[in-house]
């Protein structure tokens, strides 16, 4: 049977770790097993995506096949589905997901796992693979055509919105604003911006970096443009005015490596001296000449997240984990790395504990009051969260959690 080769629920397997300000419950809840065929080099899931509420996943394994499941009542849906072997999944809405071809994205219903219609042209290289961009409200889909063009289609009736869009370079990003007002297509250094309701331009092309960000609220755009050998500008722009002309441009003490947003319209800039000396940055959007050094003894480059009560930051470097808060120069705590060296990604997971995993595929929960490790897990090569929920990809398939 379908279900009894592709699903191996588990049920009663529980951990829970009784800490001082929380506690942790986690517990399997559904084991997804490969569907492939195990003659390819790798074997497992490679990518996994939850639907926003959680009840669906789609999973793409190793061996260039992809599947949706339901996670309520622990089952696939539908039969399992070709796809490249790089390529992205996702979910464009909750009735809609979507796999990423070499030359495609095709459309699949997540009730019966059925194809939607016929595939919109999406091309994809292997040092280039990129998502397809959705819109928030799932009602547009923007694609890379060819490498140097780009469509927009409203999902429903497959239209194109406006035409294709060309480029004289690359396309090695696309993404909709927070608001669905604009579409962002990064083409080799510079940044457009495209109106996603009328596919219309709206300004570019902006010599920028990866790092930028839109505060539609604030109707800023802070875009990162290359200065010189190792060194980064900063560059504020008005969204409110036609072609968003530039308000502001300063330099900075080497590259950026992030650009995070605080409240009370602030944004927080890391760099990276040729050095590897980190310096941190908070900005006032509407002030920018008033920007603030955050203090820190951290050590060299590092990644970082800020907590969600935006009252500290944590980051990670080859020697630590730190936890410092804004104001004070001094660490709250600070623990050394597991052996994974600078390698390892920081994660929020809630107000209480963040995740930290590594090359060697450890996937650790810490505290946040006070870096404790509380659980961990090994063989995870990709995670996915969804509201009480976590789904891992192994070298077996894909197994669903429970967090409470």
């Amino acid at each position: 049977m379908l279900v009894s080769r592709f699903l191996m629920p588990v049920f009663g397997f529980a951990l829970s770790i009784s800490v001082a300000d929380a506690q942790l419950n986690f517990q399997r809840v559904a084991d997804f097993r490969d569907p492939t065929t195990h003659t390819h080099r790798f074997t497992g899931g490679r990518e996994v995506v939850f639907a926003e509420d959680g009840n669906k996943l789609i999973a793409a394994f190793y061996g260039s096949t992809a599947q949706l499941f339901d996670v309520k009542e622990n089952e696939p849906i539908g039969k399992p589905l070709r796809t490249a072997g790089d390529g992205e999944v996702g979910f464009v809405n909750l009735d809609i997901a979507y796999t990423a071809d070499w030359d495609s994205v095709r459309l699949w219903d997540t009730k019966s796992g059925q194809q939607i219609g016929e595939p919109i042209p999406h091309e994809l290289r292997e040092d280039t693979i990129i998502r397809p961009a959705i819109h928030p409200e799932g009602t547009l889909i923007a694609t890379r055509a060819s490498l140097r063009s780009i469509q927009i289609r409203d999902v429903a009736t497959r239209r194109m919105i406006g035409r294709p869009r060309n480029y004289s370079a690359d396309v090695v990003s696309l993404r909709f604003s927070e608001n669905g007002a604009f579409l962002f297509v990064k083409a080799g250094g510079s940044l457009h911006v495209i109106d996603a309701e009328t596919g219309d331009d709206v300004t570019g092309p902006i010599k920028s970096g990866r790092s930028f960000r839109f505060f539609p609220s604030q109707q800023v755009l802070v875009t990162i443009e290359q200065a010189g050998e190792g060194v980064h500008q900063l560059v504020f722009r008005d969204t409110s005015q036609t072609r968003w002309p530039e308000t502001h441009r300063s330099g900075l003490p080497g590259k950026v490596k992030r650009l995070v947003a605080l409240p009370n319209d602030r944004v927080m800039v890391q760099t990276s001296a040729p050095d590897f000396t980190p310096r941190l940055f908070t900005i006032p959007l509407h002030a920018p000449k008033n920007r603030v050094a955050v203090e820190s003894n951290a050590d060299r480059a590092f990644r970082l997240i800020v907590t969600q009560d935006n009252k500290r930051w944590i980051c990670s470097n080859i020697h630590d984990i730190s936890c410092y808060q804004f104001g004070q120069s001094d660490p709250v705590w600070q623990k050394a790395v597991p052996p994974s060296g600078y390698d390892q990604q920081i994660f929020p997971l809630n107000d209480e504990h963040f995740i930290i995993c590594n090359r060697e595929e450890d996937f650790r929960v810490y505290r946040v009051s006070d870096g404790e490790e509380v659980w961990a897990k090994t063989d995870v090569k990709r995670f996915s969260l969804a509201e009480g929920k976590i789904a891992f990809c192994t070298n077996a398939g894909v197994e669903v959690w429970s967090m409470e």
